[in-house]
């Protein structure tokens, strides 16, 4: 997918706890900012990317991201399509409940959560509905911890040397090669032992999860491509068999590229 230029998108002020956000932004970016309430964030039709102090994270379409209270973060979307839905929070004694997941983390789709949105964006702030929106977040925020158990691994860190910097970059541009450990060993003249355990100290995974994973952010793009299919896909992200790329899909994004390609286009 080209990489145009996009706006940058204002940041929502004087946040209340339960305000809740759902419309459509298409492409868009954020300055780096912060909340003082947690925030709950799901795209649709589209692909969100998180940027913050605690890396680099990627919001597949139907996915939710939670984001702790005060994390500098920033939003980018290339997607043309998508939809944003959003909610603040203010977790208060509550946080001890998610504390398990870290700052900021990706969770699988739940369309129990997708539900009781659509349910408050439409009751909450009724005025005739005196204390409903009290009682559906008390119950809300105790839920969660149920709703969403293991953060998916879909977080990378940016390298901390030059060296690793154009490692990364030279991967970026060439996810659809065979990459080796051999092959990026040559390009950036470090020895293939010292390049395992200077990208595992950096990166806090190895160069073939990094791999990985970048592939799979590739795919996702390219999965808003109608005019693609998903063999098509699978060839461009540098794998050779369908059956590989969906098992790696479905480990890292918690469902199959068949599954998410249809709720992608429905």
């Amino acid at each position: 997918m080209p990489k145009a230029q996009i706006s940058v998108l204002p940041c929502v002020e004087n946040i209340k706890d339960g305000d809740i956000e759902i419309r459509s932004f298409g492409q868009f970016n954020t300055e780096i900012h912060f909340h003082e309430k947690a925030q709950l964030i799901s795209p649709e039709m589209g692909t969100v990317y998180l940027y913050s102090e605690k890396g680099s994270f990627c919001i597949p379409a139907g996915h939710y991201a939670y984001i702790s209270s005060r994390i500098n973060h920033k939003l980018v979307s290339r997607s043309r399509n998508l939809r944003l839905k959003t909610i603040f929070l203010d977790m208060g004694e509550d946080e001890g409940y998610t504390s398990d997941w870290g700052s900021v983390a990706i969770f699988s789709p739940s369309s129990l959560l997708d539900s009781l949105l659509t349910f408050g964006e439409q009751y909450w702030f009724d005025n005739k509905n005196f204390g409903l929106k009290d009682s559906g977040l008390i119950s809300l925020k105790k839920m969660l911890p149920y709703i969403f158990k293991t953060p998916l691994k879909l977080c990378t860190h940016p390298p901390q040397s030059e060296a690793l910097l154009r490692v990364v970059e030279y991967i970026d541009i060439s996810l659809n090669e065979n990459l080796t450990i051999s092959s990026l060993s040559s390009f950036s003249q470090i020895p293939e032992r010292t390049l395992s355990r200077l990208f595992k100290k950096e990166m806090g995974m190895t160069i073939f999860q990094f791999i990985k994973l970048r592939r799979m952010q590739m795919a996702l793009e390219l999965m808003e491509d109608k005019a693609l299919n998903i063999n098509e896909i699978v060839y461009r992200v540098g794998y050779e068999s369908t059956s590989t790329f969906s098992n790696l899909f479905k480990e890292l994004i918690g469902t199959s590229p068949q599954k998410y390609r249809q709720y992608l286009l429905k």
